[in-house]
């Protein structure tokens, strides 16, 4: 049994320690009501193998993760080891970012994804 408090885990590249794409994210997932554990792991150079390993840690199933050149991959630990539901990048911008963070809350709550514009 899990004694952590369920919520998406966000698995991210010590280079975006502090930055505005992490908060976007987080920010997403708070507008859906879901709570956010951002970690820091440079165990990986993939975001989609930082998505996995979040996924896997997270009571929830879900993670996202955010490698070094900005790539950012949310998935389910169900899913394949080698697929992703989304895939963004960080060059996409502030609102699609924070959209990405919104589709892993509504991954959550069984919701339909928002458009990434």
């Amino acid at each position: 049994m899990s004694l952590s408090s369920p919520g998406v885990h966000l698995f991210y590249h010590s280079r975006w320690q502090g930055t505005r794409v992490l908060d976007e994210l987080c920010w997403g997932l708070e507008e859906q009501g879901v709570p956010c554990r951002a970690i820091c792991c440079d165990d990986h150079d993939c975001a989609l193998a930082l998505g996995k390993l979040a996924a896997k840690s997270s009571t929830l199933r879900v993670g996202l993760g955010l490698n070094a050149t900005g790539d950012i991959a949310l998935t389910h630990a169900q899913l394949p080891e080698d697929r992703a539901l989304v895939c963004g990048h960080t060059r996409a911008g502030t609102a699609q970012i924070r959209t990405l963070g919104a589709n892993a809350g509504q991954l959550v709550k069984v919701l339909p994804f928002s458009e990434i514009k």
